[in-house]
């Protein structure tokens, strides 16, 4: 009988993806599964010749299975699912239409929320920028979108967690370091962001890594 291989994820909990992926991780009950090797952004772990090897994008996180690796964040989230949540599960994609729903979410974070996120983040740590105030409205714009997604649905997705939720949450716990989320614009993002917050196993896999974040960004912009 042989056993299969052990899943690596490499990871640095400072980053919005990864974060993403330790709430699923933490929400399909799989840690003790997952081996996690530690790749420090801040002294530039990501730009070693050895991680090079493994993600020419130099980005964390990465899961190899085996013969796989993924370099996408979103790709992991699905591959876990698929891995990992039986029928019935909560974060089971049983079907085309469900899978589509949380792509389609996954892929918003993807190609806008985070994007925009990360774009400032570049230029305050680059030191481009030491006010972003002036750079939020592109953000904002994006959260605009989000409020109108889950004015849709209980979830981003659809009405129950998916891991669109993780992915999306762990941007827009990022973003709020240095954007205000007020209440009556985004009713519907704050309501469904204190249900995320909420979550038993947030503090431990979101929090931690976005406090860490926060130190960092202490000393380059007024927080």
């Amino acid at each position: 009988m042989t056993t299969s291989p052990a899943m690596i994820l490499y990871y640095d909990e400072v980053s919005p993806p990864v974060r993403g992926v330790l709430l699923a991780i933490a929400a399909l009950g799989v840690k003790d599964r997952i081996k996690l090797e530690y790749i420090d952004l801040f002294k530039g772990g990501h730009l070693s010749s050895d991680y090079l090897k493994i993600n020419p994008l130099h980005t964390v996180p990465v899961l190899r299975h085996g013969e796989l690796t993924l370099t996408d964040s979103h790709a992991i989230l699905v591959y876990l699912c698929d891995t990992f949540a039986p029928p019935g599960h909560t974060l089971a994609l049983p079907d085309a239409l469900t899978r589509a729903k949380v792509f389609n979410m996954l892929c918003f974070n993807n190609g806008c929320l985070f994007q925009r996120d990360a774009e400032v983040m570049r230029k305050i740590f680059s030191g481009a920028i030491t006010d972003p105030t002036q750079h939020l409205k592109p953000i904002e714009a994006a959260i605009d979108a989000l409020e109108q997604f889950l004015q849709r649905s209980r979830y981003t997705a659809h009405d129950q967690l998916s891991v669109a939720d993780f992915a999306i949450v762990a941007t827009l716990s990022t973003v709020a370091i240095f954007v205000p989320l007020p209440a009556d614009r985004w009713p519907r993002v704050c309501e469904w962001f204190a249900v995320m917050e909420a979550l038993p196993y947030y503090n431990d896999q979101n929090r931690v890594g976005l406090d860490m974040l926060r130190k960092h960004l202490a000393g380059k912009i007024k927080l």
